[in-house]
């Protein structure tokens, strides 16, 4: 009878042991040749993602001068640049769903060929069934932003998927970074297409035809990739993820036993990870208003400025605005995309979101406030103009493309990415269709100061409700395996507890041996060390509070770190009592209780070290953990049992009862350790092969 996985989570027991094991090998495994190659074959698209997005914004010059006698409308012009972005939108969700039914493999190959199909297609755009030629290259553009759309929840979700723990943030950003160097070349090929060809109407139809270039050389690779073994898995299909293992990390695995796949409802992932959803969502949208009305309109903006002047010939105009996208990209937008990279594993990805938030927003507010100021000097104006492009690719532009494959579980990862990401180009459609209106209406200015407010949502929304997922496995970001959950997300936690209890625990030996050497002093550093124990009880206390949790983890979690708090508790109480007692010589038996006392929090620390184990597949630390604390609470229950008769032998009622009082609570200790192995036994049993 084949094991029956959830991998998809919610809430939910995991995978099992052995397939466990794959996934720790993925999260742990070094990168390697394979991992660069994925990022240039899914970076290919991201980079003709960039070329095919924004190159519109250098055409649009080009097709205003040659259509209709310059007289292309406002609206005409909205609908031509934001008919890629809803096409996005379209592909996104499209695309997000199939990669979560059939596979991400299965699909990859499929976006990049759309969107060879529509550059070509609006490239060769003419008059048909008496639709203009404007008309036409907008519904290609349409159909070229389909298979743009799709890329964003495959590509990410396919390399976050092959990568390990350490590393997974700088490559998934590696991937998206790639739009830089699609935004270079695209201002690159417009400014040799107005230079070299004889003219402009072959000019804009080779700047937006060359787009099918990258996309068409890298379709085979992408089809050769192996479907990721974490989608495999919650497949049911354990053969192919030990294969792909084999193509990643170059790893012989032995297939996992058979799982079968299961599906959460809808509903109830929806449920689940709603808030996750509004908030991943919600980032992107208000990002890509930000970001996409500078982007598709920065032409215009530079000539608004006064970089390209209204009455220049159509040709030295696109030179120009050419230009002025290349040195943006140059200065500001590349180095952007690249200090995520360096900087998204090591600062995080919340920070890295909310500090491009925050400076956008004073960016745009010192552009809508200082605008005639900023414009009588250019360079100054650049400057600042040009932090928007930086901290937009340096924050929210990275990471909320990588937060959707982090967040949601594997059988909802590309579904929740798509979902997100087309958030996102709804923002963008909304801001690049009213931007001709509102420039005409209010001007510059004010739309600088609506970007501002804009971008401080956005730093409000990733405060609220984006958690932190750097170094952590998807199945614990994700919360879709409890054990993973413990484990990654509260191992470091436990074990810096459990580290300091064993401390106290030493301490509490070495006053007993010599109570009357410095025993205020001795007291006095037990009770500091206690108070370390709390703090880091509340520590762990707040992040349950904190988390989107099962009820089963928090239990587990909740009654290690209460039962690990009562432990150091009992050892300060134990010290107290030798100061409350004026105890000033050893006695055989205290020290023997605190050898106990000590080798049992010492075994209690290996059973915490041991559940990382216990994830892949070896529970036998544990179990040893679990069965030497049991013998050592034995040997103190038989020890106060042996000290108790002939105490109560005795005829002084006060030396009873302190003696009582001090065996008593040094075997209370012990009871402890045991409860703590109660919940590693409960654990063992829960997911142990």
């Amino acid at each position: 009878m084949p094991a029956v996985a959830d991998p998809s989570g919610v809430g939910g027991a995991g995978p099992p042991s052995d397939a466990r094991k794959i996934l720790a090998s993925l999260d742990t495994a070094r990168v390697q040749r394979f991992h660069f190659q994925t990022i240039l074959v899914a970076g290919m698209g991201f980079f003709s993602d960039a070329y095919d997005l924004f190159v519109i914004s250098l055409a649009i010059p080009i097709l205003v001068a040659l259509f209709e006698g310059g007289k292309v409308n406002s609206t005409q012009i909205g609908l031509l640049a934001s008919s890629a972005l809803m096409g996005a939108a379209v592909g996104q969700l499209l695309f997000g769903w199939l990669g979560d039914r059939v596979g991400r493999r299965k699909v990859y190959g499929i976006t990049l060929t759309v969107m060879a199909i529509g550059a070509i297609g609006s490239a060769l755009s003419v008059p048909v069934a008496g639709m203009s030629t404007i008309t036409v290259l907008t519904l290609w553009r349409f159909v070229l932003g389909v298979g743009v759309g799709g890329d964003y929840p495959l590509s990410a979700t396919i390399m976050s998927e092959y990568s390990n723990v350490q590393s997974r943030g700088r490559l998934v950003a590696s991937v998206f970074a790639m739009q830089g160097f699609g935004l270079l070349t695209g201002a690159a090929t417009s400014l040799a297409a107005v230079y070299l060809l004889p003219n402009l109407d072959l000019a804009w139809r080779f700047i937006l035809g060359f787009g099918a270039v990258p996309a068409l050389l890298t379709i085979y690779y992408r089809i050769r990739l192996p479907e990721s073994p974490r989608f495999s898995l919650a497949q049911g299909r354990a053969q192919d993820a030990a294969s792909a293992m084999r193509t990643i990390t170059g790893e012989s695995m032995t297939a996992p036993s058979p799982t079968v796949a299961y599906r959460v409802p809808f509903r109830q992932i929806v449920k689940t990870y709603a808030l996750l959803i509004v908030g991943t969502s919600t980032a992107w949208f208000l990002l890509d208003v930000a970001f996409y009305s500078t982007n598709i309109f920065n032409p215009l903006i530079l000539k608004q400025i006064g970089f390209a002047s209204t009455g220049l010939p159509v040709l030295e105009e696109v030179r120009r605005l050419a230009l002025g996208n290349m040195l943006l990209a140059l200065i500001a937008a590349v180095p952007g995309y690249w200090a995520a990279v360096v900087l998204i594993d090591r600062v995080g990805r919340r920070p890295l979101q909310y500090i491009g938030f925050g400076v956008m927003a004073a960016a745009f507010l010192v552009l809508s406030l200082g605008w005639t100021m900023l414009t009588a000097v250019l360079p100054a104006f650049l400057a600042v103009y040009g932090l928007t492009f930086f901290f937009a690719n340096f924050g929210p532009n990275t990471t909320t493309f990588v937060y959707p494959s982090e967040v949601f579980p594997t059988t909802f990862r590309t579904t929740g990415g798509g979902i997100a990401a087309a958030a996102g180009k709804l923002g963008a459609v909304i801001a690049v269709a009213l931007f001709p209106t509102l420039l005409v209406a209010f001007g510059l200015p004010w739309f600088f100061g609506l970007l501002a407010v804009v971008s401080f949502l956005g730093f409000v929304v990733t405060i609220a409700l984006l958690p932190e997922t750097s170094r952590r496995s998807l199945e614990d970001t994700s919360g879709e395996d409890e054990l993973a959950v413990v484990v990654r997300r509260f191992s470091t936690y436990l074990r810096a507890l459990s580290l300091t209890i064993a401390q106290g625990a030493q301490e509490l030996r070495e006053l007993l041996r010599d109570p009357g050497h410095a025993r205020d002093a001795q007291v006095a550093r037990i009770r500091t060390i206690e108070h370390e124990a709390d703090e880091e009880v509340h520590r762990i206390f707040v992040e349950l509070n904190n988390r989107r949790l099962s009820a089963e983890v928090r239990a587990d979690v909740g009654r290690l770190a209460s039962t690990l708090d009562d432990i150091i508790d009992g050892i300060e109480a134990v010290s107290n009592r030798v100061k409350t007692y004026h105890l000033d010589r050893p006695r055989p038996e205290l020290v023997r209780f605190a050898d106990i006392v000590v080798e049992c929090v010492n075994h209690v620390g290996v059973g915490i070290l041991g559940l990382d184990d216990l994830y892949r597949g070896a529970p036998a630390n544990l179990e040893r953990a679990i069965i030497e604390v049991n013998r050592l609470e034995n040997d103190a229950d038989d020890l106060l049992r042996d000290l108790l008769e002939p105490l109560f032998a005795g005829a002084d009622p006060i030396e009873i009862l302190k003696w009582k009082d001090f065996y008593e609570r040094l075997e209370v200790i012990t009871d402890r350790c045991e409860d703590v192995t109660d919940v590693f036994q409960d654990l063992r049993v829960r997911y142990a092969p």
